[in-house]
């Protein structure tokens, strides 16, 4: 692992990147006052095959809400079509396990028809050879699977007989015809020393990407002490030296497999570029909105219920976009707590919302590098 270091530090080598983040964050900012919808999620489901035991969005067999009929969901999505260019939007799917809405191709086909491109987000368990056609004939071109380490490691998080399943799932989708299969790491202790292991499973398994992602303290884990899923400063500093390493080395062999670090907040000069490409930084509620399962609008799905703007079953989802969404685009409220005389603001506008609501105590990046 790397020796400490002020990730807040600038050297004249890094005046580049420098120049690169001040102008994403320009763009970022321009958003603030002129939203642009190009990402959009559709929670389509809480209800999940599987119980993980760090899972973002508590869920269980059933659903704590009534959610979105077929005809509900298709009529909001004619709406966007309607009220937005569908071929500027990317829809993510997520749930929950999506493969559980038996109405998933056809809702895809719709988002297709609207020029809409898309992915699900599953755990891949449920992912057959014929649902991964399906997937393809109704027009999604990329899938996201979770994948945490050897049977032992992945299967203590994410339960028993899950990783062989996990693992075809990824193999039926690459076999499909999917352009992107994604393979999602979700790093803890227990698999830091693991990332060689993992990246051949899932390189062998047919994935092209892979992402690796922290664990916030939110969902099934919010409230809970569970230092077994948290990173210290080292750990952290240990994920980006290896994705760090692992880019250039790609690159160096031209081998088209692709690592990224998650988005988030800023993660300094010198690892903002390096481990993962363009701007990472948060953009909910600016480029980003959800439809949760429910009907209701929010931006990134991760953020508390209390913060959606309004129904798309009571009002547009267009009409909600551009007349709420005002805590998301102001920052007198951001710029506050360690944010308020940090010399970095301009460029980080108050960090990742889902992590700053999540663990307001914890959620800087510049900070959780450092002792």
């Amino acid at each position: 692992m790397s020796s400490p270091a002020d990730p807040a530090k600038v050297g004249l080598r890094d005046l580049p990147k420098l120049v690169a983040i001040h102008r994403d964050a320009a763009k970022r900012r321009a958003l603030l006052t002129r939203p642009d919808l190009t990402y959009l999620f559709w929670e389509s489901t809480l209800r999940c095959n599987l119980r993980c035991l760090h899972c973002g969005s508590s869920c269980e067999p059933t659903s704590p809400v009534k959610e979105l009929s077929p005809e509900q969901i298709l009529s909001i999505v004619d709406t966007i079509g309607e009220d937005f260019d569908g071929k500027r939007i990317f829809v993510s799917i997520t749930g929950g396990e999506p493969l559980l809405r038996p109405d998933l191709y056809d809702v895809i086909e719709r988002m297709s028809s609207c020029g809409m491109g898309s992915c699900i987000v599953t755990n891949g368990t449920l992912l057959t050879p014929e649902k991964a056609k399906r997937l393809v004939g109704a027009g999604m071109r990329t899938v996201s699977i979770s994948v945490d380490g050897p049977e032992p490691v992945h299967e203590a998080v994410r339960g028993q007989g899950s990783l062989k399943r996990t693992l075809a799932g990824i193999t039926a989708a690459r076999e499909s015809g999917l352009a992107w299969v994604e393979a999602i790491t979700c790093v803890r202790p227990a698999n830091l020393s693991l990332f060689g292991e993992i990246e051949q499973m899932v390189r062998d398994a047919g994935a092209n990407l892979w992402r690796l992602i922290t664990i916030d303290r939110m969902g099934r884990l919010s409230g809970q002490e569970a230092p077994e899923m948290w990173l210290t400063p080292p750990q952290v500093r240990h994920v980006f030296d290896f994705i760090e390493r692992r880019r250039a080395e790609l690159a160096a062999a031209q081998d088209p497999f692709d690592v990224r670090f998650s988005c988030g907040g800023f993660l300094g000069v010198q690892r903002e570029l390096s481990v993962r490409p363009g701007d990472g930084q948060c953009f909910a509620g600016l480029c980003v909105a959800s439809i949760l399962c429910d009907g209701r609008v929010s931006a990134c799905p991760s953020l508390p219920r209390s913060w959606a703007q309004g129904s798309a079953l009571e009002e547009r989802f267009s009409t909600i976009w551009y007349t709420r969404f005002r805590d998301y685009r102001e920052l007198d409220w951001r710029r506050t707590g360690p944010c308020a005389s940090c010399s970095w603001f301009s460029v980080c506008m108050g960090g990742g919302l889902h992590e700053r609501l999540a663990q307001p105590e914890a959620f800087c990046w510049l900070d959780r590098q450092v002792e």
